[in-house]
């Protein structure tokens, strides 16, 4: 139905069960969707909306059968009118947890957030968002019927925290018919910021930080989403598994995310002056599998690139 992209903390996991390989040539950003309220403005354009549900508990009573598709709350709007059923019922004080894989979301002037909320009825529920999926912070409601939301006040120190998770709950407010509860056709970041995560082998041999030759497919493509964001930050961030001490990994990590910093510029010529580079090795401390299976650890083994657009880019043209 949706497509989903990768893009950002560290390059872009290509081919990878978490993330997927994007062709940046076609993806366009600061695109404008428009909905039954008038037009949004989403500054990642395609890469904007949410990728995955990792939660969802239909209220009582439920929708029917047919809006109750969790994944017709993904990828970019597509819902046309009611009937279409291109969209998800929560159903009455139904909870939905989405998660932003391709991208992320931060405090930026203005709404950060936009719900595509459908159907013959406009109904309010609880938003709470989390950079990991467990510690949560309530924002707010959306009872005055606004599809905008703030997350500033989250936000309670200088430096931007980067979310990844947003927690729906419906109010309750409209409980009767086939689509009881809210109905979400897309979630989309208007802050949003560009997240890659990129398997290590497609980008080193084992246990080595020098790029292999094949690398640069990964990376050039990579670098034509870049050219499209004219000013950021770039976060690069190396990743291991378990298999040696923290020190050698903490190593191994820094200088892989090293080596891609400097492809980066060295391509990126001029243009580099544009960006700011921010690199770091996580080393083994933060998996995102087990490392007890060797298909586990070698998902473990990543570079991942986030980017933080200027501000100025967020902006309508």
């Amino acid at each position: 139905m949706k497509y989903f992209f990768t893009f950002l903390t560290i390059l872009f996991s290509a081919l990878n069960l978490f993330s997927q390989k994007v062709d940046f040539t076609h993806i366009d950003f600061q695109k404008i969707y428009s909905t039954s309220k008038g037009e949004v403005f989403m500054p990642l354009g395609e890469i904007s909306f949410a990728d995955k549900v990792t939660y969802f508990k239909e209220g009582k009573p439920k929708a029917l059968p047919a809006y109750t598709k969790a994944k017709n709350a993904l990828g970019a709007p597509d819902f046309t009118s009611y009937p279409d059923s291109n969209c998800l019922s929560l159903g009455c004080g139904g909870v939905l947890v989405v998660e932003f894989k391709n991208n992320g979301f931060i405090d930026i002037d203005g709404p950060d957030l936009y719900f595509f909320e459908v159907g013959p009825s406009i109904e309010a529920f609880k938003v709470e968002i989390s950079t990991d999926g467990k510690n949560w912070i309530t924002i707010g409601d959306t009872s005055g019927g606004s599809s905008y939301v703030d997350i500033s006040s989250a936000e309670n120190g200088k430096e931007k925290t980067i979310y990844y998770y947003i927690k729906l709950i419906d109010l309750g407010s409209f409980c009767d018919g086939p689509t009881a509860g809210a109905d979400i056709d897309a979630i989309g970041a208007i802050g949003g910021v560009l997240k890659v995560n990129i398997d290590a082998s497609l980008l080193f041999d084992l246990d080595k930080f020098q790029l292999k030759n094949k690398a640069t497919e990964t990376l050039d493509n990579f670098i034509i989403g870049l050219n499209k964001i004219p000013k950021a930050k770039i976060i690069i961030e190396g990743h291991t598994d378990n298999q040696a001490s923290h020190q050698y990994n903490e190593k191994l990590g820094f200088n892989r995310a090293i080596s891609v910093k400097e492809y980066l510029i060295k391509q990126l010529k001029a243009n580099a002056n544009n960006y700011t580079f921010d690199v770091k090795s996580l080393g083994e401390t933060q998996p995102i599998t087990t490392n007890k299976t060797s298909a586990g650890r070698q998902e473990n083994r990543r570079v991942e690139i986030i980017v933080i657009p200027d501000k100025d880019f967020y902006k309508q043209p």
